[in-house]
Formats: structure tokens, sequence, C-alpha cells
């Protein structure tokens, strides 16, 4: 799994390409809490990500969670239909904001 950041004024946007497994979520984890410090609206975007399994799931949640207590926001975008089913199936599609576009992604809430 390839992670890049950017930056702009007001967000961080996070690019990942490849699988997100359970040997790549601690890099994922260390990413998305790096960036998350620094920066009021975290942006994910999904677009050239394959695959998640349950540890990736887990370590987004975490994230989401202390986005929320930390009061920033944590959005997702540019989900894949397999990356979707997957957050369908373990219903976690209702506790993010998800977005079809970086645009909206970085839109206020």
């Amino acid at each position: 799994m390839n992670i890049s950041v950017r930056e702009l004024a007001t967000a961080r946007i996070v690019d990942l390409d490849g699988d997100v497994d359970l040997g790549t979520s601690p890099d994922l984890r260390r990413a998305l809490f790096d960036a998350l410090r620094v920066t009021p609206k975290l942006a994910l975007n999904l677009r050239s990500l394959r695959y998640i399994d349950s540890s990736g799931i887990a370590t987004l949640i975490e994230v989401l969670k202390a986005a929320q207590r930390l009061q920033k926001d944590f959005v997702l975008f540019g989900m894949n239909p397999a990356v979707q089913n997957v957050f369908r199936l373990t219903h976690v599609n209702r506790i993010f904001r998800i977005c079809e576009t970086e645009e909206q992604a970085l839109s206020p809430a």
C-alpha cells in the first residue's frame, strides 16, 4: 500500500493506493493520526484502494473517534464498489461521512 498526504489551506488529503490489511493498517493508522494532529479536516481518498479488511476498518473507526473527540472533521471519499460493499456489509457506512468526490469531501459538512 502507498500512502501520500497533500496539504491544503484548511485540510489534509490522504491518498491510498493498494490494500489495507493486518500488515499495512499500522502504517495507515500512523499516517492518519499524524495528519489529524495538524489539520481541522482530514479527507481520506479511497479511489485507488483495492481491498480493506477488518483491521483497516478498525483503524478508520479509531481515527473517526479521535477526530470527534478533537472536534475535527474526518471524511472518506472516492470508494470503488468493492470497498463500498465492505462498508455496507459491516454497517460502518452509517457512521462515516462518505462522499463521491474530493470537492464534496472538502466542502463544509
